[in-house]
């Protein structure tokens, strides 16, 4: 008896907690694999849920039989039956670090399924190891919540990397994105020109105007260069999505910017204006706006006419809101064009 428990001390002195070791797969059972460690004259117990990854567990439980070899790591020395305590998911788990180790040090990129979104970020697990992907680092634009993407797959890589604190491992899908981002605007950017007419479609609004995407590439197109006329804001013309041509009428590589146009590929209203509008002829017009000194009639888009407020009525009148409303369509007479000043003069008295 005193020679068993001799060789008990002796077999417990052999192990200590983080050993590999290996063995042969003595039986499966519902909660857990025995296994007879070689070498060893105890035996050694894997529980089911330290076997593998829980998303593995039942398809790897599939590929393993009696008289398998088997490694893993000790987790606890001795359990109540004097066998000890391994786990298979433990040496997965420095094996995943090794690869995550190589993984970072090539700057290599890798599929990450995200398990759970929280404040700071998303936390995914590579074979059983924690990663965690800050909110900066999972798009090239900054979003608060996303939790829209528990349960996917995202291919990232390491920025951050610590063998010996795991949790320490940070990933970012953002340089894979900004990457590809970067390839596609140099590829368009050869490829752009001024003068080019391109297809854009718009992307969002800004109160000066909006931007558009021309193959990857972020243009803008300024308020004073949607329409000849007035615009007040982009919306009100564009929709988001919709495709345009538009003219390049600038595009800087080094500052990154581009700058479209869309009424440039319209003609200059004013370009012809003394041959379209001659003097004494009765025109068709909308009221745009007024002041104390006359009203304003759009001839067309870009072309308006002023009417003085001595020629808007035979009646007298304080100011011009007493006679016209913004929107009415009225008919002038055209009095004068000045297509250098870019003037003309209306009267609406006159044309009746």
């Amino acid at each position: 008896m005193e020679d068993q428990l001799k060789l008990m001390e002796e077999m417990d002195r052999k192990f200590k907690i983080g050993d590999e070791v290996k063995g042969e797969i003595l039986s499966i059972n519902r909660d857990e694999v025995i296994v007879s460690l070689i070498g060893y004259k105890v035996d050694g117990i894997i529980p089911l849920k330290e076997l593998t990854i829980e998303e593995n567990l039942e398809n790897y439980i599939s590929t393993i039989k009696v008289g398998d070899e088997i490694e893993a790591r000790v987790i606890k020395l001795k359990n109540e039956d004097g066998n000890v305590v391994l786990s298979r998911l433990e040496y997965e788990k420095k094996e995943a670090l090794n690869e995550l180790e190589k993984l970072y040090n090539n700057k290599e990129s890798f599929n990450l399924k995200i398990k759970e979104a929280k404040e700071k970020g998303l936390t995914g697990y590579y074979k059983g190891v924690r990663v965690f992907v800050p909110l900066s680092q999972v798009d090239i634009r900054f979003a608060k919540d996303r939790s829209d993407l528990v349960g996917t797959e995202l291919e990232v890589r390491l920025i951050d990397f610590s063998f010996e604190n795991p949790s320490k491992i940070v990933a970012s899908r953002r340089v894979i994105l900004e990457e590809r981002q970067k390839e596609i605007e140099d590829k368009a950017w050869s490829s752009i020109k001024e003068g080019d007419v391109v297809k854009a479609e718009i992307k969002r609004f800004t109160d000066f105007g909006a931007f558009a995407d021309v193959n990857g590439i972020d243009g803008l197109i300024h308020l004073s260069q949607i329409s000849w006329s007035h615009v007040k804001s982009a919306e009100s013309v564009l929709k988001k999505g919709q495709i345009v041509d538009a003219k390049v009428i600038s595009a800087d590589r080094e500052a990154n910017r581009l700058s479209l146009s869309i009424k440039a590929l319209t003609e200059e209203p004013w370009s012809r204006v003394e041959e379209k509008y001659p003097e004494g002829s009765v025109v068709l017009g909308k009221v745009v706006r007024m002041t104390d000194f006359g009203a304003f009639v759009e001839l067309e888009p870009g072309v308006d006419g002023l009417v003085h407020i001595s020629k808007i009525s035979h009646d007298r009148i304080n100011t011009p809101s007493d006679a016209l409303s913004i929107g009415e369509e009225v008919k002038a007479l055209i009095l004068s064009v000045d297509s250098e000043n870019k003037k003309i003069a209306l009267s609406i008295k006159d044309a009746e």
